[in-house]
């Protein structure tokens, strides 16, 4: 094939693929959108740790692009059973009652367009990639090393107090089991082995205090998750279109 033929291939090919992904971003939007609507009948793949200091400004974001293998919720009910000569009691208490939560995975290790992340810790380095902006939303460059480290930023972040003397609030929200916590950290480590080099696993263990509606509103929430959503769309299909382009275009003279 002629070098002009070859180049009006590849363009037809890098159409295809951006309306592809731009279908793709539609359908994102259109099931985070009925996720808002319907949040018990339709689930959105997603979760997402929040910082927020007492003046609910927010300190840390992270939306994990790749989910954990592993999430757990457990619950134990608040009660407790007397033995009577004629039957047994139940005593229990109505209150939020504490759920054991479990985090396990990794980011992986090739390099993502990620969306939106905030890290609680200020970069002073001469040299970042994390500063483009498009459509208003913030890109940054992540290999899934540099996520575990905004990861393990944020979690650190969570037990020091801000200048005031406060201490942060941290949320956890699991849109694919539509719930939502403020939470504390009960323990966390990041593992990576021989066999599996370059790669970290992080392992969270969290304890839901609060819900989360008790800090942000059903509306600030649905607000953020379209957002997030919104943003990352942008990001997958930047990120599947450079693909495409670097897969298409092998021209041969």
């Amino acid at each position: 094939m002629s070098l002009k033929g070859q180049i009006i291939d590849i363009s037809k090919k890098t159409v295809n693929s951006s309306v592809s992904n731009a279908i793709n971003a539609a359908e994102s939007l259109g099931t985070a959108a009925l996720h808002t609507l319907i949040p018990d009948d339709f689930e959105y793949y997603m979760c997402s740790l929040e910082l927020i200091d007492c003046s609910k400004k927010q300190i840390g974001f992270i939306s994990f692009s790749v989910m954990p293998n592993n999430i757990s919720e457990s619950k134990t009910p608040i009660q407790s059973q007397v033995k009577t000569n004629n039957g047994i009691i139940t005593l229990f208490n109505d209150s939020f009652c504490p759920i054991s939560i479990s985090l396990q995975g990794t980011f992986g290790r090739k390099f993502r367009l990620v969306t939106d992340i905030v890290s609680p810790i200020n970069k002073t380095n001469f040299f970042n990639i994390n500063s483009g902006k498009l459509l208003g939303t913030s890109l940054s460059v992540k290999t899934g090393y540099g996520l575990s480290r905004v990861l393990k930023n944020i979690l650190d972040k969570t037990n020091e107090l801000d200048k005031d003397g406060n201490p942060y609030i941290l949320i956890f929200k699991n849109y694919s089991f539509n719930t939502s916590y403020v939470v504390d950290i009960i323990s966390f480590s990041f593992t990576q082995g021989i066999e599996n080099n370059m790669l970290w696993f992080y392992d969270v263990q969290l304890k839901a205090v609060a819900p989360a509606s008790a800090v942000q509103s059903r509306k600030q929430n649905n607000s953020q998750l379209l957002k997030t959503v919104a943003s990352n769309s942008i990001a997958q299909g930047l990120s599947n279109l450079i693909g495409d382009v670097v897969r298409n275009n092998k021209l041969s003279y």
